[in-house]
């Protein structure tokens, strides 16, 4: 073969290497797309908390202070229990982010209905130091990080709120499958 039919070869394989690719292409792009599965809504309620205090130091705010905690569920403005939340908060720094403030760490497992039917959130917050919670009048967004039984693979994200009669409201943003 020639120099120049070399070129021309290589001219018509390049052609159709191009042609190929874009042919990919634009079948993966006129694909069907899958609908984007629904988010499933459920909100609990609760009433105040009362933690149960492991100090590292007693008398002072510490990295690896404890706060456990276990407290039934109900349906919002109802009475009937159904479930509870059972959980930890662990402090992480002090003095962040402000003076009298704490981070804190969250693992919390809520059980709606069947025992198998749960429900786990952590991530941190912001707390006053010498509160239980976060403060009345306002709530905190944290991460989904799984779920068992009717919840199974859940992912997402949860708004608790801390009402200013102390109450709380969780309502969670879920995907299951």
């Amino acid at each position: 073969m020639t120099g120049s039919g070399l070129r021309a070869y290589s001219r018509a394989m390049l052609r159709r290497a191009l042609l190929l690719v874009t042919a990919a292409v634009l079948s993966f792009s006129l694909a069907p797309v899958a609908s984007a599965e629904p988010v499933k809504t459920v909100t609990v309620a609760h009433g105040p908390v009362t933690a149960t205090v492991v100090p590292v130091i007693p008398g002072t705010a510490s990295p690896g202070d404890l706060r456990l905690f276990h407290i039934a569920l109900t349906r919002p403005g109802r009475t009937k229990t159904i479930g509870f939340l059972s959980g930890s908060l662990l402090t992480t720094a002090v003095g962040v982010p402000a003076v009298g403030k704490e981070l804190r760490s969250a693992d919390l497992v809520f059980t709606v209905g069947a025992a198998k039917n749960q429900l786990v959130i952590g991530g941190t917050a912001g707390y006053d130091q010498q509160a239980p919670t976060v403060a009345k009048k306002s709530s905190t967004i944290r991460p989904v990080l799984g779920g068992s039984g009717r919840y199974a693979g859940a992912r997402g994200w949860c708004e608790s709120v801390h009402r200013k009669d102390g109450t709380w409201r969780h309502t969670f943003h879920i995907r299951t499958s």
